[in-house]
């Protein structure tokens, strides 16, 4: 064996050794946990961001929309008849969902989930029984049932009035445009 071919094999297996070390140690998985934590963040913040816009929009058009949040599939059992997007979450996409009557998704709520548009035109199955103000029309009865039942954040624009309320827990509030995404932050990214 020649110090050439030595040489080789050594650099082959040192190379071999740390690639399988990498693989079954991983010594960067705390360092990527830290900063996939703050890419999580940083990715609701950018989505709230792109719901204000196109609540927004469409308040100025005066048609509603129901937007849910839903970490992890708590939802799946009361929603039925959606159309899967798996789409990037965007203010244009929002809007241009709930801005026409004769748009076949306009009807019922999209559903953002793991930082996707993953469905539209989702019919939320559970209606609350609680007395609700006699503005709130099924949209609202919906969003309260389902925050009732899961631990998803449930954002409803009526078109009549202009409102904003956020469900949460079986409770709702009216939210100004000011401190919208205060409390979309503090509900769904704490």
């Amino acid at each position: 064996m020649t110090d050439t071919q030595f040489w080789i094999i050594l650099g082959v297996t040192i190379i071999l050794f740390v690639i399988t070390w990498i693989f079954l140690f991983n010594p960067f998985r705390k360092f990527k946990a830290i900063f996939k934590k703050k890419t999580l963040a940083e990715e609701k913040i950018a989505i709230i961001q792109n719901i204000i816009i196109a609540l927004d929009n469409l308040s100025n058009i005066k048609r509603g929309a129901t937007i849910i949040l839903d970490d992890i599939d708590e939802t799946n059992d009361y929603i039925a008849d959606y159309e899967y997007l798996n789409s990037e979450v965007t203010s244009n996409l929002i809007t241009n969902i709930f801005e026409g009557v004769n748009t076949p998704l306009h009807d019922g709520a999209i559903v953002i989930n793991n930082g996707k548009m993953k469905s539209a035109s989702a019919f939320i199955s559970k209606l609350s029984n609680k007395k609700v103000p006699s503005q709130f029309g099924t949209r609202h009865r919906s969003a309260l049932g389902l925050s009732e039942v899961t631990g998803a954040v449930i954002i409803v624009l009526s078109e009549e009035t202009k409102n904003i309320h956020i469900f949460y827990k079986g409770k709702f509030e009216k939210i100004n445009k000011s401190n919208l995404f205060e409390k979309i932050y503090e509900k769904w990214v704490k």
